[in-house]
């Protein structure tokens, strides 16, 4: 147990000094272990080869000073700190170190509450010189200096809306993956796509995937629908009070629908869907968000609404909601579940290829057999593992694109889900693979689109502005497929660790096992 973890090190009260006649210098008590204690001392190491039981004064605070006997065991030398090792001379004295230990910690706790915390400085200000002084507070608080984080080129005034206490920026190197040949509904032709990454082999596996797919014709995309949920709780009385007003509510969805236009003109409610759980009402309001993500726009939208309802029972039918809650968390934001992979939420985008074999040999060093058998086995890991959907690494592709163009990162959580299928077609001779993403949870306007980088990332793909919702969608699909072809066919041909790993890559004594797949297909370095 190290203490830092417990206690914060610009807590003065946190510390423990102890005095040990050997040392003109007080110790530090820094972690406290199963077999011992471990100080940090100022002195020399020659002074720390006296051994024995002494009785050390321990200072847990002003008002809690104990002697305690402990041993020394050893010292060690970690960087520049001279370590000192001790243990207690006896179940006893270990006894009395915790009791004034116990006794410490609630010391401490009740002084971290009555001190003054630290203040932020001028935190709802969006001016160059606001976040210039919190820049400076935070590297005398904290003793860091932070001028790569500080140095940026976003000006603070545009970030109304984007952040809050603004000081700077932090860079993400940014590859171009591709080219991939889409024939889309809204993605055509060759396109390359921003990949902000620090995972390497990374943007290097999505273009050989792109390779291969484009080699063979190039990747067939499409948006099947489009639908974001907000899914506040009305809580009732009782049950006949839930189902009445959930049947109400239905009635009225289009004087419902013209309270959430008075909110936003570019959310549009297609449909509200209730769900009981005892006296506790969901609605589920279905939107369409347009080209913006639409969370936050939805749920400003859906507020409105419920509180027209609330007043209008209240006041025709003398109705009272006895809780409200604007979301009950069935949405799943930003939530992995079973509701958003089979209903979506977000853009559901589907994209498909097909790999002749002489390809799949030729750029992805295996046979289709191979990489459909491969397939099959992760796919029943993924189902022995409890995973939703089937995928072998599309939150990678997600994230890349999404941190490079501006979308919300923390929805990569559910954004990542997808369903990958894999199927011999032509005799054997060829693979058919199709991948869905159920919930994609993207924007072309608003948000993080508006920062001049991502923006340039967007614009890079043509998918800047109003329309071109559905065209990011097409191409996040299509380099996802690429990415999980690649990935799936390292693993396969046991190329995965190589391509991670420089010492990975060295050779290594032929596998006799039988049925190895790179003992039937010549494998060479990804490129």
């Amino acid at each position: 147990m190290t203490l830092s973890q417990i206690y914060p090190k610009q807590s003065p009260n946190s510390a423990i000094k102890v005095e040990h006649p050997l040392f003109s210098q007080p110790l530090i008590l820094n972690e406290i272990h199963s077999d011992g204690l471990k100080f940090s001392a100022q002195e020399p190491d020659e002074r720390f080869s006296h051994a024995g039981t002494y009785a050390a004064l321990f200072y847990f605070d002003d008002d809690i000073q104990q002697p305690i006997e402990i041993g020394l065991t050893g010292f060690a030398r970690e960087g520049r700190n001279n370590i000192v090792v001790a243990s207690f001379s006896s179940d006893q004295e270990e006894a009395i170190f915790w009791r004034a230990f116990r006794g410490h910690g609630q010391r401490v706790g009740a002084l971290m509450k009555a001190d003054k915390w630290p203040r932020m400085p001028a935190r709802a200000q969006y001016s160059e010189s606001a976040r210039l002084q919190r820049v400076s507070f935070l590297e005398e608080y904290t003793g860091t200096r932070l001028d790569e984080v500080a140095t940026t080129s976003l000006e603070s005034e545009g970030l109304v809306r984007v952040t809050e206490s603004f000081i700077g920026t932090v860079e993400v190197p940014v590859g171009a993956a591709g080219p991939l040949l889409f024939n889309g509904q809204c993605a055509l032709g060759h396109i390359f796509a921003p990949m902000a990454t620090t995972e390497g082999s990374l943007v290097a596996s999505a273009t050989r995937g792109s390779t291969a797919i484009t080699a063979s014709g190039g990747v067939t995309t499409a948006v099947l629908d489009r639908r974001i949920t907000r899914v506040p709780l009305f809580q009732m009385a009782n049950l006949h009070d839930a189902i009445f007003l959930g049947q109400w509510v239905q009635s009225r969805i289009s004087e419902i629908r013209l309270q959430t236009g008075l909110m936003s003109k570019h959310a549009i409610l297609k449909s509200i869907e209730p769900q009981i759980l005892g006296r506790d009402l969901h609605l589920h309001f279905v939107y369409d968000s347009a080209d913006a993500a639409g969370q936050n726009m939805t749920t400003g939208c859906t507020w409105r609404a419920c509180h027209w309802i609330m007043e209008e029972v209240a006041s025709r039918f003398g109705l009272e909601v006895e809780r409200f809650i604007i979301e009950s968390n069935l949405s799943n934001d930003k939530k992995i579940s079973f509701n958003n992979y089979i209903c979506g939420r977000g853009t559901r985008a589907v994209a498909e290829c097909k790999l002749p074999g002489e390809l799949t040999q030729k750029f992805l060093h295996v046979t289709p057999e191979q990489l459909v058998r491969g397939y099959h086995s992760l796919a029943a890991g993924g189902v022995a593992g409890g995973m939703i959907g089937v995928n072998v690494n599309v939150a990678n592709m997600v994230a890349a694109i999404f941190t490079a163009t501006g979308q919300d990162i923390a929805s990569v959580h559910e954004s990542g889900v997808g369903h990958l299928t894999m199927e011999l077609v032509d005799g054997g001779t060829a693979v058919y693979a199709s991948l869905v993403l159920p919930s994609l949870l993207i924007g072309t306007v608003g948000g993080g689109t508006r920062l001049p980088q991502q923006r340039t990332c967007l614009q890079m793909i043509d998918c800047d502005g109003a329309g071109k919702s559905p065209r990011l969608a097409e191409i996040i699909c299509g380099f996802a497929l690429a990415l999980d072809v690649s990935t799936l066919s390292a693993l396969v041909s046991d190329e995965f660790a190589a391509a991670h790993h420089p010492l990975a890559s060295s050779p290594a004594p032929k596998a006799k096992a039988k049925g190895r797949s790179r003992n039937q297909v010549p494998t060479t370095a990804l490129p």
